[in-house]
């Protein structure tokens, strides 16, 4: 497909939901490095102790993973074919983020168990994203 050719309506949906759901990951990773005090007001003690007493590196792993979302949404939506490798590192962060929080630490016990079914989706949609984005570029749809 050379690049005269129109995109398909599924790119733009895809795009930008995407785009909406890695924003509003984004927004949240922006309240809480910046303790924003809204963020942490329906928190228990417990819970904002936790999250602040994270090491760096988690931090870290789930601003990658949101803001390589965001640029994955940007660039399929721009059809540029490196939106599956940064779906890709969205994707790797999500499940290193997960790890910290459901398994090496008692993060499920504090927040409960909805933050178990909130990674499950937040997986999912990265790996549909990522999915999605091998499909476009394999059907020369992004170049």
């Amino acid at each position: 497909m050379n690049g005269n050719v129109k995109a398909p309506w599924h790119l733009w949906a895809v795009g930008v939901i995407t785009l909406l759901w890695n924003g509003f990951g984004a927004s949240q990773w922006y309240m809480q490095v910046m303790k924003v005090r809204s963020y942490y007001a329906d928190m228990t003690l417990e819970q904002v102790q936790f999250i602040q007493a994270q090491p760096v590196w988690v931090e870290i792993v789930f601003g990658v993973g949101v803001w390589t979302g965001v640029l994955g949404a940007l660039m399929l939506l721009l059809r540029r074919k490196l939106a599956f490798n940064a779906f890709v590192a969205s994707l790797i962060a999500v499940l290193a983020n997960t790890v910290y929080m459901q398994v090496l630490t008692n993060g499920r016990e504090l927040f409960g168990v909805g933050t178990l079914y909130a990674a499950i989706a937040v997986i999912v949609v990265a790996a549909a994203s990522a999915a999605y984005a091998h499909f476009a570029r394999s059907r020369g749809i992004i170049r």
